[in-house]
């Protein structure tokens, strides 16, 4: 399914007596190992805040209940001046997926009144928050015969004009039943 997804963790706190509103969310909620994706951090709310200099998220993995973080999306060599969102911005960054099957997020460490001509860090920020995408499924692919004939049922257009739903053509792995089988994505709203 290719849409934005609510965020996990709603942030919304008084800060210097404005709001502050902030989301992160990926393009889908299922992906294949080494599949490429989309993630947008949104601040919604009335102040500036600041994101890391480099490598805006960390990817986690869920590892027996907890999150565990694994590397963040670009490897720095400096971790850069903090970098500044401004009320009502949006950032939109590309991520690959290189890990193993299983859930994960991305988490985006946020700063408030932080100095921009230091990195993010809790000595140069008045506070450092934790925002995270909804968790997401990254499904093993499987060589297309594993998974039988292709599906014959046609693609459609949904309700919104932008999502199609129908087969995606991926042949995946479900890690529950261990089993390979041909993806359907479906609308906005719909069950699975």
């Amino acid at each position: 399914m290719r849409r934005l997804l609510p965020l996990l963790l709603p942030v919304a706190l008084v800060a210097t007596g404005c709001l502050l509103a902030l989301s992160a969310e990926t393009d889908r909620e299922r992906y294949a190992v080494g599949d490429d994706g989309t993630a947008t951090f949104r601040n919604g709310g009335r102040v500036e805040v600041f994101l890391e200099g480099c490598s805006s998220f960390v990817h986690e993995q869920l590892d027996q209940g907890t999150w565990v973080p694994r590397w963040p999306e670009v490897v720095c060599v400096w971790e850069g001046f903090a970098r500044p969102v401004a009320p009502g911005a949006s950032l939109v960054e590309p991520f690959s997926l290189r890990g193993d099957a299983g859930t994960w997020r991305l988490s985006y460490r946020v700063g408030l009144a932080c100095n921009p001509d230091r990195p993010l860090s809790e000595a140069d920020c008045d506070s450092i928050l934790e925002v995270t995408t909804q968790p997401f499924t990254v499904q093993d692919s499987c060589e297309p015969q594993a998974c039988g004939p292709e599906l014959g049922m046609p693609n459609r257009l949904c309700p919104d004009g932008v999502n199609v739903a129908g087969p995606t053509g991926r042949c995946l792995r479900d890690p529950a039943l261990d089993v390979c089988g041909w993806e359907i994505a479906t609308c906005p709203g719909e069950g699975r």
